[in-house]
Parts: C-alpha cells; sequence; structure tokens
C-alpha cells in the first residue's frame, strides 16, 4: 500500500468562530498540501484560550506527522501561539536579539518607534526554524518534535501563504515523497444520495485507493473520488478503473465530469470523448 503521510491544521483565534467569519487559510492550505501528497485528516479552529489551544497542540502531535497552525503569532496580549506551543511540546521560549533587531529596523523604516509589546514576536521556541517574514512582523518557526513537523504560521493571508510556500512546502515536499494526488468528480442526476450509494457502495467499498465520498450539491449528487500514486499517470488509471464501474452501475444518471454543468449533458457517442473533456 502507498503510504501518504497524515496532517492537521489547527486554526487560532476567536474571531473565527464568529458566524460571519470564514477560516479560509485551511482550504488553501489543504489544496497546497494535497498537491504533495499530504492528507489532511483534520482541522480544528480554537478561540484565544491557552488551556484548548495546548491540548489541541499535544493532541494534534500524537496522531498526525504534520501539524500546521495558524494565527496567533502578533503582539497582543491574545497572540498566544508561541507560548502555549512551547508548553505544549516542553520547549523553552526565548528572546531572539537578531530578530528583535530586525523588527525594531522595520519600524524605523516607517518612521516610527517599535511598540515594547512587538519585542514578544522575537520569542523563539527552543530548536525551532525561523521563518522569515518580509510582508509583516511575524516570524514564523518550523519544528522536528519526535518525528513530527510543527509549523506555526501567521493568520493574514498575505503572509502565512508566502511563508508556507517559500518556506514550508518544500520541506514538506521531501517528506512525502513522490507520492501525487489526483481528483475526480462524477455528477449524477435523477437520484437521491441514498440511492446512489446504495448502487455504487459495493463497488467503492472494495478500494481503499481511490477514496469514493458522495455529496449533495442542490439538485444533483457529486461523487468525489481522490486517487493517491507515485505518478499522475498511475493515480489516473486508478481513477479510471473505478470511475468507469460506477457509470457502468449508475448509466445515463452520470451526466457529466468535474466543472461540466448540468446542461452540458452526454452527447451521443463513446463514454469516454466525455471523460477526456474533464
Amino acid at each position: 500500500m502507498l503510504e501518504t503521510l497524515s496532517a492537521e491544521i489547527i486554526a487560532i483565534g476567536s474571531e473565527l468562530l464568529a458566524p460571519d467569519r470564514t477560516d479560509t487559510n485551511s482550504l488553501w492550505l489543504t489544496e497546497k498540501l494535497n498537491s504533495i501528497g499530504i492528507e489532511v485528516k483534520l482541522k480544528t479552529i480554537v478561540g484565544d484560550d491557552d488551556a484548548r489551544l495546548e491540548e489541541a497542540i499535544r493532541d494534534a502531535t500524537r496522531r498526525s506527522k504534520v501539524v500546521i497552525t495558524t494565527g496567533g503569532l502578533g503582539p497582543t496580549e491574545d497572540d498566544v501561539t508561541r507560548k502555549v506551543a512551547a508548553r505544549a511540546l516542553g520547549r523553552r521560549l526565548s528572546l531572539d536579539e537578531t530578530i528583535l533587531a530586525e523588527l525594531r529596523q522595520r519600524f524605523l523604516s516607517f518612521g516610527q518607534v517599535m511598540p515594547e509589546r512587538n519585542s514578544r514576536q522575537a520569542m523563539v521556541i527552543e530548536k525551532a526554524v525561523v521563518l522569515p517574514n518580509p510582508n509583516g512582523s511575524a516570524p514564523g518557526m518550523f519544528i522536528e518534535h519526535e518525528g513530527v513537523a510543527i509549523v506555526l504560521l501567521p493568520g493574514p493571508p498575505r503572509e502565512m501563504r508566502p511563508m508556507f510556500e517559500n518556506h514550508v512546502l518544500p520541506k514538506l515536499a521531501g517528506r512525502a515523497g513522490s507520492v501525487k494526488v489526483v481528483r475526480r468528480m462524477l455528477r449524477v442526476a435523477g437520484l437521491g444520495e441514498s440511492a446512489v450509494d446504495e448502487k455504487i457502495a459495493p463497488i467503492y467499498t472494495q478500494y481503499d485507493n481511490p477514496q469514493t465520498t458522495i455529496l449533495f450539491n442542490q439538485s444533483e449528487i457529486e461523487i468525489h473520488l481522490t486517487a493517491r500514486g507515485r505518478t499522475e499517470v498511475e493515480a489516473n488509471a486508478l481513477l479510471d478503473r473505478l470511475s468507469e464501474q460506477i457509470e457502468d452501475r449508475l448509466g445515463n444518471a452520470v451526466f457529466a465530469f468535474a466543472g461540466e454543468k448540468m446542461e452540458e449533458r452526454r452527447r451521443p457517442g463513446p463514454r469516454h470523448a466525455l471523460r477526456e473533456r474533464a
């Protein structure tokens, strides 16, 4: 069986628990991790609560090989990620004079004196690799801990995304090896979710890879297939085999692939013609 790394994302900040806020960072990170063959198994949102965050980090490091936190690296009292992560990992937190000098210089470049509270952003967890942040004042950290990669990232997307792509993604890609992840979606009309599952469960439950998820989306049913292989060709071959069996079972109820709309119904001709357009 092809081994894949499992990951967890912990989004930090009480504002993310408000009904009018969406955690877009986790969605973006999941896409990036999946692209290098790392499967996100769990996402947690934790408010600005030291005890709950410490518990979340400890639990995540016990069950996953990659743990990524976003947020809580700012200069205010409720930005607790650094100190809580250090406590959860049993490591010291100390002031990095080089980072402190860089922070002071950053403020001077804007014609300002650095507020003393910003000095907490120069606190670094023992043996962490500091991740530079040219777009803000909060550096990130990459920590190796008992075989687990722990990454602390800032919350603002304009800071988090380039930091992850430039400094974290290459490290994690090396750990993930040569696993490729490929997805395919079949769109089904005229059948309910339970009816679709009843028809195709005997097929997809035979496979650990690809994985199958059935979702209701307005008037349609979506069948999401995810395959992992050593190459994209191998992963696509796995998808071909399963999707053909599902099509054979559901017949003309399958009307489109990937992002096609319901109006773009299957034209007469070989079945594979539609698949090639996906």
